[in-house]
């Protein structure tokens, strides 16, 4: 068993690096060459799926109400907040917003158990510090996150993501979660975005999926209904950052502008299984982008 796990966490790590291998051009709007290698630290906190139900904060949700049996979170108005390091289960159906606001050396794991969160007057989940957050998707449940229309009036102005985060962002488990993402992106972060694992299925009226500093999907299955650009980085001030590396993973983007885009490199390779619906461009990147033969097609 400790063999298996230690090949699995193998595995992880280098799941976001340069892999040797042939190069598809899908189109000619993909400048296709050497990719520079992408690299993202993974941790074991990254993976963590499970949770110890004695040690962690359960928060039952119930209309503009909620339950809270623990410690770290409480309720003003339809407003949870969570300020403390730790664990919280979230379930049942909320007409408010969560908000994270952590020490920046401070991590908390939040699972979405069954979570309904219906936010009309800003992001359903707002993380605005923390060293990273992970979202676990409970193992059998749907979840879903929704954002009002017109809440973000400024350019540049946060939250602009269903799920927003200022900080590192991964996503795993076992379960599904549906995102509308009615006023911009479905879900964002200013810094990297990670998915390890779920069932995603985001509509978005700006971008689907966005890292300012990177995009890294492992594994999972995501569906983009309909967005702007599916999947993009776009850091451009620091030559390490703003790529988009997928190794494996099933994806359907419907794109009304471009598919992927990424300012210094694109990876789709090893198990990865990408499909793309682009008006625009199916890959868009100034930098190399690397495609292994048979990972991506256009529809």
């Amino acid at each position: 068993m400790k063999k298996i796990y230690i090949l699995f966490v193998l595995l992880i790590l280098s799941a976001c690096t340069h892999q040797d291998g042939p190069v598809y051009a899908p189109s000619t709007d993909a400048d296709v060459s050497t990719t520079k290698e992408t690299k993202t630290e993974d941790s074991d906190f990254d993976l963590i799926d499970t949770w110890d139900t004695d040690s962690a904060t359960t928060i039952v949700l119930a209309g503009e109400t909620a339950q809270i049996n623990g410690p770290g979170a409480a309720l003003a108005e339809n407003t949870l907040r969570i300020d403390a390091e730790g664990t919280y289960v979230l379930q049942g159906e909320f007409r408010g917003n969560v908000q994270v606001a952590l020490a920046k050396t401070e991590k908390a794991h939040l699972v979405l158990n069954g979570a309904i969160i219906r936010s009309k007057e800003t992001a359903a989940i707002c993380i605005s510090s923390a060293d990273k957050v992970v979202v676990t998707l409970a193992e059998g449940t749907e979840n879903i996150l929704s954002d009002g229309s017109d809440y973000v009036r400024e350019s540049g102005a946060e939250p602009n993501a269903c799920l927003f985060s200022k900080d590192d962002l991964t996503i795993n488990g076992a379960g599904s979660l549906s995102v509308y993402g009615n006023s911009n992106n479905g879900i964002g972060t200013k810094n990297d975005l990670k998915i390890v694992s779920g069932s995603l299925t985001i509509s978005a009226s700006k971008n689907a999926l966005k890292g300012n500093d990177s995009v890294c999907i492992l594994n999972g299955s995501i569906s983009v209904v309909i967005c702007s650009d599916g999947i993009k980085s776009d850091n451009e001030s620091d030559s390490d950052k703003g790529f988009v590396s997928i190794s494996g993973g099933t994806l359907d983007l419907n794109c009304t502008d471009d598919g992927i885009q990424a300012v210094t490199g694109v990876t789709i390779t090893g198990n990865a299984s990408v499909e793309v619906h682009a008006t625009d461009k199916t890959v868009n990147c100034d930098g190399p982008v690397q495609i292994d033969e048979g990972c991506l097609a256009v529809k």
